[in-house]
């Protein structure tokens, strides 16, 4: 529920970078109040205020209530990182990643990680994001691509990662498995090429694409390779 007043008075916190004064002001509310300010905030502010100031305000107003703030300041984020307003290689918000590194269950990552993985464009974010969370854990890093909504950097990500554990085929199966439940044609694709370059043949099943010897090779050549397979419609 959109609310003027709530509206009015946090653009001028924010205005003036007063992120201290949001905090009190916010704490202040009533529940129903509280609630509308975490959508006017996520839908109204934080959309209108610059990068800097963004994370500016993540850092002093979500992480001092993460259970309260962290997806609000999420759905922001996403929105400002799809009309290409943010990313994610503020120091600010790689502070937030590797605080949570070292923790084995973190609600802060597995929500972080869940929310912006399915959206970056290009593999390399999603490799940067991944080790900021989970630095030199590969196992960690497979886990929240296969746990998460699909893309096809996330995907190439993910091939990159089971190459370098391809002497455990009990691993890869247990992987691909995972992937194969979102019964999507991406899905269904990225299991057969697997299948295929690793030598799962012993994996039976009914898989989207029929793919020639030297095709696989096309998969090495780098992402857009990479991506023209995937995508290949089987005929």
């Amino acid at each position: 529920m959109y609310s003027p007043v709530i509206f009015r008075s946090l653009s001028l916190y924010a205005q003036h970078c007063d992120w201290q004064g949001m905090n009190t002001y916010l704490s202040g509310l009533s529940n129903s109040g509280f609630r509308t300010a975490s959508y006017v905030l996520a839908d109204h502010v934080l959309p209108r205020i610059d990068a800097d100031s963004y994370w500016a305000c993540f850092t002093s107003v979500a992480l001092t209530d993460r259970k309260a703030f962290l997806g609000t300041f999420l759905k922001a984020a996403k929105a400002k990182y799809a009309d290409h307003s943010l990313d994610f290689s503020n120091l600010l918000f790689v502070a937030f990643a590797q605080s949570t590194a070292n923790d084995e269950v973190s609600i802060d990552r597995q929500k972080t990680l869940k929310a912006l993985l399915p959206i970056l464009r290009t593999p390399t974010e999603v490799q940067d994001m991944l080790q900021h969370f989970c630095p030199s854990s590969y196992e960690k890093q497979i886990h929240y691509l296969v746990s998460t909504d699909e893309s096809l950097p996330a995907y190439y990500v993910l091939f990159q990662l089971m190459r370098r554990i391809d002497h455990s085929s009990g691993l890869l199966l247990q992987y691909l498995t995972t992937v194969i439940r979102r019964s999507t044609p991406m899905a269904f694709n990225f299991v057969s090429i697997m299948r295929e370059y690793f030598g799962l043949e012993r994996w039976k099943g009914n898989y989207s694409l029929t793919l020639q010897p030297y095709e696989l090779s096309g998969l090495e050549s780098g992402y857009q390779g990479f991506v023209r397979i995937i995508n290949k419609i089987k005929s």
